[in-house]
C-alpha cells in the first residue's frame, strides 16, 4: 500500500469524528506525524480522554494557517514528544497529571536545553486549555521539579548574533560578482532596513516598492500576528535610497518585472521563478557573515533584525520608535536583544560621557 493510500486510510474516519471538513484538514508533515494520536473510534471507551482528545485535535485541525509555520510545527512537533511518551508507559496524556509531567520534565531536562523545556511545558499547557481541561503544568510538583533541575541554571536561550550595520556593509561589500551575489547584497540591505524576520521575505513583491517626496517605501506583510493590533499586517516601511538601488540592480541583473522581488538562484547562476526560501535567506545571512570575517554558523535569518535593533538602541533612539520599527507590541524583545551591545555602549557608557568625568 503506498504512503498516499495508508494516509487517506486514516483520515477517513477522522472528519466525523472531530467534525471538520476534510478539505479543511491541514496537509503538512507535522499534522501527518500525529497520525499514531488522531481520535479512533476505539478511544470512545475512554469517555473523559475521549473528549479531550477531539477538542485538541479539532484546534489543531484549526490552527493550521491561523497561526505562523513556525508556531504550529513546534506545537504539533512538542505534543507528539509528550503524547509519544505517555504512550509508552502506559500513562494517560490528555488530562494528565502533575506528577506525570513532572516526571516528563525530569526526562527531558537530561538531554535537552532549558528553554526548549520550558517550551514543551507551554505547549502541554496550551493542549489542556483549547481541550477545556486544568493545566497540570502550573502545579507545585512541576513548579518544584523545574526548579530543582534549572535552580543554578545559567545558560542563556540560543539566538542569532545580530548582523549589524558595520559587518553587513563590510560582508555585501566582499562577495564578489554574480547574480547570487546582487540578489544578497539587496537582500540583507532590505533585511536589516525593515527589520525583517527570514519568513517575510517571500511576500516582498516589486509592486510593493514606491517613492514619495519623503524617500523609498517598500510593503511589507509581517509575519506574526499576536493580538488584534496586528491583525492589519501589511506595513509601509522605509528603506534608504541605497538599498532601493540595489533592489533595482538586482531586478535588473534578474530580469524581474513583476511579482516576487526575491527568488533563489540556482548554483549556475540562473534565476528561478519561485521566491527565495526560508533556508536561502539563512544561507545568505551566513554568506554575509562569512564574507566579513565571521563564523556563519552563529547567524540565522533574524540577524539583520537583531543587528538593526542593536544598532537602532546604540545610537540612542528611544525605545518605542524602536519597537515601531520593527513591529513589537511590547519592549521586552527588543531590549533582550539589546543585552549584547558591548559595554561601551552601554547606557552607563553614554551617561559617563554626559556626566564629563574625570
Amino acid at each position: 500500500m503506498s504512503g498516499e493510500s495508508a494516509m487517506g486510510e486514516l483520515l477517513a474516519p477522522l472528519p466525523t469524528l472531530i467534525a471538520i471538513p476534510q478539505a479543511r484538514l491541514p496537509r503538512c508533515p507535522a499534522w501527518e506525524r500525529l497520525s499514531p494520536h488522531w481520535p479512533a473510534p476505539e478511544d470512545r471507551e475512554l469517555p473523559e480522554q475521549w473528549d479531550s482528545k477531539v477538542r485538541l485535535f479539532q484546534y489543531l485541525a484549526k490552527a493550521w494557517g491561523a497561526i505562523s509555520d513556525e508556531s504550529y510545527r513546534a506545537l504539533c512537533g512538542d505534543l507528539r514528544l509528550f503524547l509519544d511518551w505517555c504512550r509508552t508507559r502506559g500513562l494517560p496524556a490528555l488530562p494528565t497529571t502533575p506528577q506525570t509531567v513532572a516526571a516528563f520534565l525530569t526526562d527531558q531536562a537530561e538531554i535537552k536545553a532549558k528553554s526548549t523545556v520550558q517550551r514543551y511545558l507551554a505547549s502541554i499547557a496550551r493542549a489542556h486549555k483549547v481541550a477545556g481541561l486544568d493545566s497540570p503544568v502550573a502545579h507545585e510538583d512541576v513548579t518544584l521539579v523545574y526548579e530543582r533541575h534549572y535552580r543554578d541554571d545559567t545558560s542563556e536561550p540560543r539566538q542569532s548574533e545580530g548582523l549589524r550595520w558595520e559587518i553587513l556593509s563590510e560582508g555585501v561589500a566582499n562577495l564578489g560578482e554574480g547574480a547570487r551575489a546582487v540578489r544578497d547584497n539587496a537582500l540583507l540591505r532590505v533585511m536589516y532596513d525593515c527589520l525583517l524576520r527570514a519568513s517575510e521575505v517571500r511576500s516582498l513583491t516589486l509592486e510593493g516598492l514606491s517613492r514619495d517626496r519623503n524617500g523609498y517605501r517598500l510593503r511589507v506583510i509581517r509575519a506574526k500576528k499576536r493580538s488584534k493590533v496586528q491583525q492589519g499586517v501589511v506595513k509601509s516601511k522605509f528603506v534608504h535610497e541605497t538599498t532601493a538601488a540595489a533592489i533595482e540592480a538586482w531586478c535588473a541583473v534578474a530580469g524581474i518585472t513583476q511579482g516576487a522581488i526575491f527568488r533563489g538562484v540556482a548554483k549556475s547562476g540562473q534565476v528561478l521563478e519561485a521566491p527565495i526560501s526560508t533556508k536561502g535567506v539563512n544561507r545568505a545571512v551566513q554568506r554575509v557573515a562569512q564574507a566579513a570575517g565571521l563564523d556563519p554558523r552563529g547567524f540565522s535569518g533574524h540577524a539583520c533584525r537583531i543587528g538593526a535593533c542593536q544598532d537602532l538602541l546604540a545610537a540612542g533612539i528611544d525605545i518605542g520608535r524602536v519597537m515601531l520599527a520593527g513591529d513589537w507590541e511590547r519592549p521586552e524583545m527588543p531590549i533582550y536583544y539589546g543585552r549584547k551591545l558591548t559595554p561601551d555602549q552601554s547606557g552607563i557608557a553614554e551617561l559617563s560621557v554626559l556626566q564629563q568625568r574625570r
